[in-house]
C-alpha cells in the first residue's frame, strides 16, 4: 500500500523521528535512574515509583494535533497530503462531496493490527464520556481495514462519511436538533428536506478510532480531524477535553473567503483559550486564486494579502498564517513533484512543523522530566554528603580519643548507652502520635478533597445548570462551581499547612535533642494544583461560546457542556488528593528514614565504644572501618553523578534532527 520513500522528504517524518528516539534514550535514562535509587537504597520507595511513572507517562507521550475549521475547508484533504501521501492515494475520504461528520482520531495501530472502531452517535444520550467509553469495547462497532486493497480500504473509510435520518425529537433528545422555542416557525415540521416530513439529517457516528501501522504514527504522532463548528458546539468534550489537551492546533480557513464570520467564532470562543497552545493558521485551497491568465507576481501579491488581513484579523503573528494548497500538495508529494511542492505551500507547513511544533514537545517533556530527575539527585547527593559529614565527624572523635586515658572510655559507653535509651523512649512516643497524625491528615487534608463531597458540589451544580435558560444564568452558575472546587482546595491547603506544623513540631523536638537532619525533599503538593485549578476556572469562562449554548440548543447540550467540564474539575480534584497522600506518606518515610538512620549509627558507634573498651588497639580498626565508609559515600556520589549527567543533558538539550 505504502510507496517507500515519499515519505522520505517529509521533514515532519524526521522530525518526528528525532524526537522518538530522544524520547527513548530519556526513558531509558529514567529506568535507569530508577534502578540507581533501588540499589542506593537512601530516598523512600516512592520516590522511585514516582520515577518509573514517569518513564512510563514518557513512553506514551505522543505529539496531538488537531485540525479545526468550518466544513469544506478541506481540512481531511491536508491530513492526506501532509502525513499520509506515501499510500499513493487519499487516505481518508474528502472528494466531491465527501466529509468526514464526526471527530477521527487517527494513532499507531496497536501490536501492528490496523483497524477501525466506529462509537454510534445515539452514545450521546448517555452521560459517559468519550473517553471512558474508549474503555468500553462493546460500545463500538469495530470494522478491520484492508490496506492492501485500496478499494475496499476506501469502501471502509467512507464509513467516516455517514449520516442518517432520524425523528426531530429524537435528534433534539441526543442534543443535535434546536428546542421548539429555537426553531424557526417555518420548519417546525421538518428541518432536512432530504429526509421527509418530521425528520432530520445527523451524523451516524458520534466518534472514530483510526488505527494504522505507519511510520508518522509510530514515531509519536496522534492527529485529530474535526468535523465543522455545529458539531463542536454540539460534543462538549470535544471543545473540553480533545482539543484542550492537543498539543497544537491547525485552524484551516479558505483562501478565497478569509476569515468569516463563522471561523471568527471558532477561533474567539474555541481556540485562543490556551496560552500554551502552539497555533499554525491555514489559508487553504490557494489553488482557486491561481489565474493562468494573469501574472503569477499578481496572484502571489493577493495571497499575500489574504495572509495580512487573516493575521490582523485573527491578531496573530504573520507568521503564523501559511497560505496552502492540501489538493496540490498531496498530487505534488505523490508525484515527486518538488516545484508544485514548494508553489502549493506544503513546504513551507512541513518546515513549521517542524520547527515549531516538534521544538515545543520536547520542551515539554523536558519540564516534565526535568523537575522530579533533578529534585532526586538533589536529594540523594545531599544525604550522601550528610553521611559523609557524619563518618567524618566521627572519625575525628575516634582520633581525639586515642588521645585520652583508658579510664574515660567506659564512661562515653555508658553516656551512649544512657543516650540510645533516651532515643528509643523518645521515638516509641513518637510512634505513638502517628495515629494522631493520620487523622489530623484524614480530617484536615483529605476530607475537603474526598471525591463524595466534590460529587455532592457537582450534584448541586447540575440541577442549577439545568433550570438558568439565560445566558447570564449559566455563566454565573460555572463561576460558582469553580469558587466552590477552589474553596475545597483552600480548606485542604489550610488543613495541608496545619499537618505540617503538627508533623514537624513533634519531630523538631527529636531534631533539636539528637541533631536528627532537617525535613527536606518534601513536595508541597497543594499550592501549584490549586494554581492549576484556577487556570483552569478562567479557560473554561474565557469559553464564550459555551455561555450560548443554553439559548441556541436545548438541555441536553447544557448537561453534556457541565458535565464534562465537571467530570475532568473532579478528576483533577481525585488526582490532587492522590498527590497529597503521597506528600503526607513521603513526609512520615523520611522521617522514620532519618530516625533509623540515626539509630544505627548510634548503635555503630555504641559497639565500637564497646570494642574499643576490650582493647584500645580497635580504635585504629575503627578509623580505617570509617574511612572506607567515606570512601564508599564519595563513590556513590561519583556514580550518582556519572548516571545522572547524561540524563539531565538530555533533559536541558535543544530540539535536533541531528542524532
Amino acid at each position: 500500500m505504502s510507496e517507500p520513500g515519499l515519505l522520505e522528504l517529509s521533514p515532519i517524518l524526521e522530525g518526528l523521528r528525532a524526537l522518538n528516539g530522544w524520547r527513548q534514550d530519556v526513558i531509558a535514562g529514567l529506568h535507569g535512574m530508577a534502578a540507581m535509587m533501588a540499589d542506593l537504597g537512601l530516598l523512600p520507595s516512592g520516590a522511585m515509583l514516582q520515577m518509573e511513572t514517569l518513564a512510563y507517562e514518557t513512553e506514551q507521550d505522543s505529539l496531538r494535533i488537531a485540525f479545526v475549521g468550518e466544513f469544506s475547508r478541506g481540512k481531511t484533504e491536508l491530513i492526506n497530503a501532509l502525513f499520509f501521501s506515501d499510500m499513493g492515494t487519499r487516505l481518508l475520504p474528502s472528494g466531491s462531496g465527501q466529509t468526514t461528520m464526526c471527530p477521527v482520531e487517527i494513532r499507531g495501530a496497536p501490536q501492528g493490527r490496523p483497524g477501525l472502531q466506529l462509537l454510534p452517535i445515539a452514545s450521546r444520550s448517555l452521560d459517559v464520556s468519550i473517553e471512558k467509553l474508549k474503555r468500553a469495547g462493546s460500545a463500538w462497532t469495530r470494522l478491520p481495514l484492508p490496506l492492501e486493497e485500496k478499494s475496499e480500504l476506501n469502501q471502509t473509510l467512507l464509513h467516516l462519511t455517514e449520516t442518517v435520518c432520524v425523528t426531530v425529537e429524537d435528534a433534539r433528545r441526543i442534543g443535535l436538533c434546536p428546542p421548539l422555542n429555537r426553531t424557526p416557525k417555518d420548519r417546525e415540521r421538518t428541518v432536512c428536506p432530504s429526509c421527509g416530513l418530521g425528520k432530520v439529517l445527523i451524523p451516524r457516528w458520534r466518534h472514530a478510532l483510526l488505527y494504522l501501522a505507519h511510520p508518522m504514527l509510530d514515531a509519536g504522532l496522534t492527529v485529530l480531524d474535526t468535523p465543522g463548528l455545529n458539531a463542536i458546539g454540539a460534543e462538549p468534550e470535544l471543545t473540553f477535553g480533545m482539543l484542550a489537551d492537543a498539543d497544537a492546533i491547525i485552524f484551516v480557513l479558505g483562501a478565497d473567503t478569509g476569515v468569516t464570520q463563522s471561523d471568527l467564532t471558532i477561533w474567539e470562543q474555541y481556540l485562543i483559550r490556551n496560552a500554551h497552545q502552539k497555533q499554525i493558521v491555514l489559508l487553504n485551497k490557494i489553488d482557486t486564486l491561481w489565474d493562468e491568465l494573469r501574472d503569477w507576481s499578481g496572484v502571489v501579491a493577493e495571497i499575500e494579502q489574504q495572509v495580512d488581513r487573516t493575521a490582523e484579523r485573527l491578531h496573530v503573528l504573520r507568521k503564523q498564517v501559511i497560505p496552502v494548497s492540501g489538493q496540490k500538495g498531496l498530487v505534488a508529494r505523490i508525484r515527486r513533484d518538488r516545484k508544485l511542492l514548494e508553489r502549493s505551500g506544503m513546504a513551507a507547513l512541513e518546515r513549521s512543523i517542524a520547527e515549531v511544533l516538534l521544538p515545543a514537545r520536547q520542551a515539554a517533556i523536558q519540564a516534565k522530566c526535568r523537575a522530579l530527575v533533578e529534585r532526586v539527585v538533589m536529594d540523594q547527593k545531599s544525604l550522601l554528603r550528610e553521611q559523609m559529614n557524619r563518618i567524618t565527624v566521627q572519625m575525628e572523635g575516634m582520633r581525639s580519643l586515642k588521645d585520652r586515658t583508658v579510664e574515660k572510655v567506659p564512661e562515653l559507653v555508658e553516656q551512649h548507652r544512657r543516650l540510645l535509651r533516651s532515643f528509643e523512649a523518645d521515638r516509641q512516643a513518637f510512634e505513638g502520635k502517628k495515629a494522631v497524625f493520620r487523622q489530623a491528615v484524614e480530617e484536615l487534608l483529605l476530607a475537603p478533597l474526598a471525591p463524595a463531597s466534590f460529587d455532592f458540589v457537582i450534584s448541586n451544580a447540575k440541577a442549577e445548570m439545568l433550570s438558568a435558560w439565560t445566558t447570564a444564568g449559566i455563566v454565573e452558575r460555572f463561576k460558582r462551581f469553580f469558587a466552590e472546587a477552589i474553596a475545597h482546595f483552600d480548606t485542604a491547603l489550610q488543613g495541608a499547612q496545619q499537618v505540617s506544623e503538627l508533623v514537624a513540631g513533634e519531630y523538631q523536638a527529636l531534631q533539636k535533642h539528637y541533631r536528627l537532619p532537617a525535613l527536606r525533599a518534601v513536595p508541597y503538593a497543594i499550592m501549584p494544583r490549586r494554581a492549576e485549578l484556577i487556570d483552569m476556572a478562567e479557560n473554561y469562562e474565557r469559553f464564550g461560546m459555551m455561555l450560548e449554548i443554553a439559548v441556541n440548543t436545548q438541555s441536553a447540550v447544557v448537561r453534556k457542556a457541565f458535565l464534562t467540564v465537571a467530570g475532568r474539575t473532579r478528576d483533577f480534584v481525585v488526582e490532587t488528593r492522590r498527590e497529597a497522600e503521597v506528600w503526607v506518606d513521603e513526609i512520615m518515610a523520611v522521617m522514620n528514614q532519618q530516625l533509623q538512620v540515626y539509630h544505627d549509627n548510634a548503635e555503630e558507634e555504641l559497639t565500637a565504644l564497646q570494642s574499643i573498651v576490650q582493647t584500645m588497639g580497635n580504635i585504629d580498626t575503627r578509623i580505617q572501618q570509617l574511612r572506607q565508609n567515606l570512601q564508599t559515600a564519595e563513590e556513590q556520589v561519583a556514580r550518582l553523578d556519572r548516571h545522572a549527567a547524561p540524563l539531565l543533558r538530555l533533559l536541558r538539550e535543544p530540539f535536533s534532527t541531528a542524532r
